[in-house]
């Protein structure tokens, strides 16, 4: 009997991404041929409306995040010093994400790539440093989210730097436990991360997951049993515009999950009051040194 459900993350190893699909076999094999020696590859047929072969791959250059190096002083040395402080506490909010992880677990953050610092000056380009709160909180936490940089952990990353900065606009904030005391997401916090990852993974497999809809799949599944249904989402469009138009959904619904977090800490002032600018931004971070 045929099914309607295809994974993105292969079902039996996460660490394998679909990457190609099609129905004709003879392609499968040409296409498995032209990898690299460092790219691992599986196969897999789905029995949909008709038959369709996928190749998942993986090209790990780290197996966990302990393995991750930390020699930044070249890409540092490109950036303003307000952009080098951003970064400096990124990566200690991840490091610091990283520990906790081994001493409360035993055992490191998986991570499949090495850190992709430039990209994280990039986010905070296309931030708006003059709307009002949310506005502003948002997009930082959406574009970090957005440009991926990080191996693992970049939502809680995201956050970590949301509550550093809505702490720079007002020192008396404090933010409502995200986590609940086994450290799972809060439900409100886990629906609009489910949510981010839905739209993550459709932005970046436009075409791919238009593929898969044509010959009959209805419902994808990636990592953590988050299903992305097809007939939610819009595919037509080019894969350009699916990563400009999907990054402004995103956006939106990072801006809204920061005015909720505010009405949740009774700061209704917040919602609507300036931000501060991305100097004030590093000063207030250079204070905490």
């Amino acid at each position: 009997m045929a099914s309607a459900l295809g994974y993105y993350h292969h079902p039996d190893d996460d660490q394998f991404s679909l990457d190609f699909v099609n129905p004709d076999r003879g392609v499968i094999e040409d296409r498995l041929d032209s990898y690299d020696g460092v790219t691992e590859t599986r196969t897999t047929t789905y029995d949909l409306d008709e038959e369709v072969h996928t190749i998942y791959t993986r090209t790990n250059e780290v197996a966990d995040a302990e393995e991750i190096e930390y020699g930044f002083d070249r890409a540092f040395a490109e950036m303003d010093p307000d952009t080098r402080v951003l970064v400096r506490e990124i990566l200690e909010l991840f490091r610091r994400i990283q520990e906790r992880k081994h001493d409360e677990e035993g055992v490191p953050l998986d991570a499949y790539k090495e850190i992709e610092i430039r990209r994280i000056p990039r986010a905070f380009e296309q931030v708006d440093w003059s709307g009002p709160v949310p506005k502003t909180g948002g997009q930082i936490a959406s574009n970090l989210v957005l440009c991926h940089a990080l191996p693992n952990a970049n939502h809680r990353t995201a956050f970590g730097v949301l509550e550093t900065y809505l702490r720079a606009v007002d020192s008396s904030v404090k933010l409502p436990s995200m986590v609940t005391d086994d450290y799972e997401w809060q439900r409100w916090v886990d629906e609009y991360i489910v949510d981010s990852k839905r739209l993550l993974t459709i932005r970046r497999n436009i075409d791919l997951f238009r593929y898969l809809e044509r010959y009959g799949c209805r419902t994808v599944r990636r990592k953590g049993g988050i299903d992305v249904v097809l007939s939610e989402y819009a595919f037509d469009f080019r894969q350009h515009e699916a990563l400009r138009d999907y990054a402004h959904k995103h956006e939106r619904r990072t801006t809204d999950f920061v005015k909720k977090l505010l009405r949740k800490m009774d700061r209704i002032d917040l919602v609507e009051n300036p931000a501060i600018r991305k100097p004030a931004f590093a000063a207030f971070l250079r204070q905490l040194d």
